[in-house]
């Protein structure tokens, strides 16, 4: 018996012969709610039992939808575009569901796979917001925007003839994104008294570096991951080779900075994860609603590559298995941060140091429709290798370092796609747990093994990093309980 037949049939026939001003509604219009409808239906957000009794309450449930909606673009003031009324109402049940169920139309379920795999069309900038406009966090290299001159610190005012003042990143983004080889305007705050800077810059495709890597000091390196993307974890494995190759082979500890880490794609958590844990190891587990939405993932090749593709991690250093690990997080790190965070920290492969982190453990799925949009739809809860559950709870980290250099808002690429994980949303906090782990402090400014100087390859204002401290300060000591 196919328990979707009653509800299938039922829609079906939903269709009024028109409105009271006599407009017809397409048959598209009511053949898309369908397939939209069955769509969340398979996904788990509508429960359909095999049950004819309860199929046919499913229906009747639609049936009323349909009605309402067809009343309100009878009735309204104004015409009502069919297909807007629709996707709205759509979004309408998703929103009521959770923070991170959406449906998208083409253009931006198209932003959002482009994203996914690394990369969109814009000017190569990350940026974090403040009152007045954006502040430029990195301008990648090679890309427009540090071809046009722009630099980090520069203070973005206006994009085109729009202020940015008090807008948030997802809005910034879509004002600096766009197709390869048009124009785009930004206004710049002066760097001293002055009138503010135009600067026009072409978009181009930019490839999103999502790691990105350097010694800190004598034998200590740092790893930043900003997000997880289809191809942050072969990102990771290839830089890590190279910092062994730089260092002949000698690296005493590792830094992994996931600070502002909004998440990502799951499998590019589990392919970052198993790089630092020997093979076979759990990962995390997935509960959901459906067969389909239940999973294991362990430190395996299969659960974070297609089967076709080479093993990205095959080559690795056998050292990147054992090298003292510090990962550092914040109020910000979510979703597939925390898999990571909580994973290597349940395996006690890993000291976590910052703050409690932002508590995002649900996974959500794409589903491409027929016209190239598509639903995001929450589909599972994850939880750690001990069992413990992130949502809503967050990675509590080993050491608490409380003064945190980051900026209230995520740091993100402005001119990407939003990632698939909201960063703030209204109702989805991390609580802490009352018990709280060690306090750290905040050291000396950090300093080579030689004294007087700055570590090597620090940047601007890492000396005041407390949290970044606190990581270099527990390799050194684990360094030296090694070496006694």
């Amino acid at each position: 018996m196919n328990p979707f037949s009653g509800v299938v049939h039922r829609v079906t026939h939903l269709r009024p012969a028109g409105d009271e001003q006599g407009h017809a509604l397409p048959a598209a219009i009511w053949a898309r709610f369908r397939s939209l409808w069955l769509a969340a239906a398979l996904a788990g957000l509508v429960q359909i039992a095999p049950q004819p009794a309860a199929a046919a309450e499913r229906s009747e449930a639609v049936e009323r939808i349909a009605d309402l909606l067809e009343q309100i673009r009878a009735r309204y003031v104004e015409r009502i575009d069919d297909a807007a009324l629709i996707e709205n109402a759509v979004n309408g049940v998703l929103k009521g569901l959770d923070p991170y169920s959406k449906f998208m139309d083409a253009d931006s379920f198209e932003k959002l796979q482009s994203h996914n795999r690394g990369e969109y069309g814009g000017v190569g900038i990350e940026v974090r917001t403040e009152s007045a406009g954006a502040r430029i966090i990195t301008a990648f290299e090679g890309a427009p925007a540090q071809r046009a001159g722009l630099k980090a610190g520069d203070l973005i005012l206006k994009i085109d003839d729009t202020r940015l003042e008090g807008m948030d990143l997802e809005q910034i983004t879509q004002l600096m994104r766009g197709r390869p080889d048009t124009d785009v305007r930004l206004t710049l705050a002066p760097q001293e008294a002055g009138e503010p800077v135009d600067v026009t810059v072409r978009r181009a495709v930019i490839k999103w570096q999502s790691v990105r890597a350097r010694m800190l000091d004598t034998g200590y390196a740092y790893v930043r991951i900003t997000n997880f993307q289809e191809h942050t974890g072969e990102m990771l494995a290839a830089t890590l080779e190279q910092l062994w190759k730089s260092q002949d082979g000698k690296i005493d500890g590792i830094v992994l900075d996931l600070r502002d880490n909004p998440g990502g794609l799951i499998t590019a958590a589990v392919g970052v994860s198993s790089a630092f844990l020997p093979p076979n190891a759990p990962i995390a587990f997935a509960e959901g609603a459906g067969t389909s939405s239940k999973m294991r993932l362990y430190a395996r090749k299969e659960d974070y590559l297609r089967a076709s593709e080479p093993d990205y991690l095959a080559t690795l250093p056998a050292a990147t298995k054992s090298v003292p690990l510090v990962v550092l997080v914040n109020k910000n790190s979510a979703s597939s941060s925390e898999i990571v965070a909580g994973a290597l920290q349940d395996h006690r492969r890993a000291v976590v140091v910052g703050t409690l982190t932002y508590g995002k453990g649900s996974i959500q799925r794409m589903f491409p429709q027929s016209d190239g949009s598509g639903l995001k739809i929450t589909t599972s809860h994850y939880f750690l290798p001990g069992g413990r559950k992130v949502h809503g709870k967050g990675v509590q980290p080993d050491l608490v370092v409380e003064k945190d250099p980051a900026p209230a808002m995520a740091a993100a690429p402005a001119d990407a796609a939003k990632a698939p994980q909201p960063v703030v949303v209204s109702g989805d906090v991390a609580v802490a747990d009352p018990k709280r782990p060690p306090q750290g402090t905040c050291p000396d400014p950090l300093r080579t093994n030689a004294g007087g100087g700055a570590s090597v390859g620090a940047k601007p204002g890492e000396e005041h990093d407390c949290q970044l401290q606190e990581a270099i300060r527990v390799l050194r000591t684990r360094s030296e309980t090694g070496r006694s």
